[in-house]
């Protein structure tokens, strides 16, 4: 498949420690207002935007900025292609 570049969108699957370090952060919001919004789950596939890319071309890694449910999003530095927890993969085509 073709090569990540800046500002593509891809999907992203949370990982454990995606979701604690999610979950923290979002802690610092009104419990009022995160009730109007999914929580992050473990394996669960979000969009994301590519942010950066290393300059490896036979296997880059991207920074990503996950786009959460509702007004949140995640910050997901230096993640490789894959379909496991942790990784980004090419959105699949309908």
């Amino acid at each position: 498949m073709s090569q990540p570049t800046i500002g593509r969108i891809v999907h992203y699957r949370m990982a454990d420690d995606d979701v604690t370090q999610c979950r923290h952060e979002l802690s610092h919001n009104p419990p009022r207002l995160l009730k109007q919004f999914n929580q992050p789950q473990a394996g669960q596939t979000y969009a994301a935007i590519v942010t950066s890319v290393t300059e490896h071309p036979d296997h880059p890694d991207v920074n990503l900025r996950v786009l959460l449910d509702g007004p949140f999003d995640f910050f997901a530095p230096s993640r490789d292609e894959g379909e496991a927890p942790g990784t980004w993969h090419w959105p699949e085509r309908a």
